[in-house]
């Protein structure tokens, strides 16, 4: 975790919006006051996305087995295959049929194991995965039989204006150059095509300490140097996608809302699906119709969720004014 500096950065870079003027944040990130991202303030990782060497590139095989399982304390890759469907595979989809429905084409950028573009054909949607190993890319189309895309966006032979649907999870902060990416995702998509983005959310206006020092610090674990090159808030993901014409914006609530954000992003007006063309396009074959009974049994567990949530935060407020009763009663004993 990067600690405290209460010298200026030395800044060797600049915001992804232009501004070369960054306030010091912390020892590895400074923030950009012009648009509310925080900046890597040192050299990627790879700077070049381009995987050529897969046991030692940063973005190769040893990402998702030494570095991803031993730094960051995730599952190893072949477990998450698994784990990741009834989580967030339904919970993404879920949310990409309320906006585009199969057999639309869609393209998920740095789809890892392929568990999530398999759901999507599953669906009946015409879904391809890409990512940035080539060992990956073959242990997705082995385990899933899912066709897959090796290298940056910027490198396929994807006919522009020809996808429905580009799913971005937990990309974006990674991307070193994220409006030519953007820019290049957005030539591919049709005028009605949408970008579904998931990324962690900076807060604006919050200072490192608020951060590392909250009751839930959860945010602290996405200062990755050298990996996570922008953290974004809302308004910086809104101003990127307005420069780039895009300017329909709207957020989603995030599976995990206490350091993330999720988003759909459009150059036309976002069009939400009817619940009743949704339920008949996911019951025109036996495998969607498995699908839809997945998120069927996502929507309960949200609707659950929310529930607990609630009344988690009902027991606090409860708490609060059970203790202001008593603190006077306390006072007038102890005199």
């Amino acid at each position: 975790m990067p600690t405290q500096t209460s010298t200026p950065n030395p800044t060797r870079v600049q915001c992804w919006c232009g501004n070369r003027a960054l306030q010091p944040f912390s020892d590895d990130y400074a923030r950009c006051d012009a648009c509310e991202t925080l900046v890597y303030s040192g050299q990627p990782a790879q700077a070049d996305p381009r995987v050529r060497d897969d046991a030692n590139d940063f973005y190769g095989w040893e990402y998702f087995h030494s570095f991803q399982e031993g730094r960051n304390q995730y599952p190893d890759i072949q477990t998450r295959a698994r784990t990741d469907l009834p989580e967030r595979g339904a919970y993404w989809l879920n949310a990409l049929t309320k906006y585009k429905l199969p057999p639309a084409k869609v393209l998920e950028l740095g789809s890892a194991h392929g568990g999530f573009v398999a759901l999507l054909r599953q669906a009946g949607f015409d879904a391809t995965g890409l990512d940035l190993s080539p060992a990956i890319v073959e242990m997705a189309t082995r385990t899933f039989g899912v066709p897959m895309l090796t290298g940056p966006i910027e490198d396929q032979l994807v006919a522009p204006s020809s996808l429905d649907a580009i799913v971005l999870m937990d990309v974006i902060e990674h991307m070193p150059d994220p409006v030519g990416s953007m820019r290049c995702c957005l030539d591919l998509l049709k005028a009605d095509g949408v970008l579904l983005i998931q990324t962690p959310r900076y807060v604006e206006g919050k200072s490192f300490d608020d951060i590392t020092r909250a009751a839930d610090a959860r945010f602290a674990q996405q200062f990755r140097p050298g990996e996570h090159l922008h953290l974004f808030s809302q308004r910086s993901l809104a101003m990127l996608f307005e420069r780039l014409g895009a300017t329909h914006v709207k957020f989603l609530p995030p599976i995990f809302w206490f350091y993330d954000q999720f988003m759909v992003v459009s150059r036309e007006p976002i069009v939400e699906t009817s619940p009743e063309f949704r339920e008949r396009a996911l019951s025109q074959t036996t495998s969607r119709r498995m699908v839809q009974a997945l998120l069927d049994g996502e929507d309960r567990f949200r609707d659950l969720l929310g529930k607990h949530r609630s009344l988690l935060s009902e027991n606090t407020r409860l708490r609060a004014e059970l203790d202001a009763i008593r603190s006077p009663h306390r006072r007038t004993i102890a005199a």
